[in-house]
């Protein structure tokens, strides 16, 4: 009935954050770092992973379509979801205050799966 939404906006804004594998990779990356991270640096990661090959191989095609969607799409998404803080004149990300709670969150969601796959086998 009088249910407040708030908190529910809240959630709905962070789980969308949550939903592309690229951009759980950036809450893990930002959460690792020390310091504020270079948007190419992030892109270079990721496409390391999503290629399965070390650093200094992700380069070419599958890095120039990691770096545009995380400029494009992915970075503002989780900068209006308060879980980084994106500036996109210097091409830098650092954690926003909402980043431990996206992070926890998506922990939990993964431990989730992984135990309800882990019962079903």
């Amino acid at each position: 009935m009088g249910r407040n939404n708030c908190g529910d906006d809240y959630l709905s804004r962070v789980y969308h954050s949550l939903r592309a594998p690229r951009r759980r990779y950036v809450i893990e990356l930002v959460a690792e770092s020390d310091n504020d991270l270079s948007v190419r640096t992030l892109a270079r990661e990721i496409a390391a992973r999503e290629q399965d090959v070390p650093m200094d191989c992700a380069t070419g095609e599958p890095y120039r379509n990691v770096y545009n969607a995380l400029s494009q799409t992915h970075l503002s998404t989780l900068s209006d979801a308060d879980v980084i803080i994106y500036d996109p004149e210097r091409q830098t990300v650092a954690p926003g205050p909402d980043l431990t709670i996206a992070l926890l969150l998506s922990n939990l969601n993964q431990a989730a799966f992984q135990t309800l796959r882990n019962l079903e086998e």
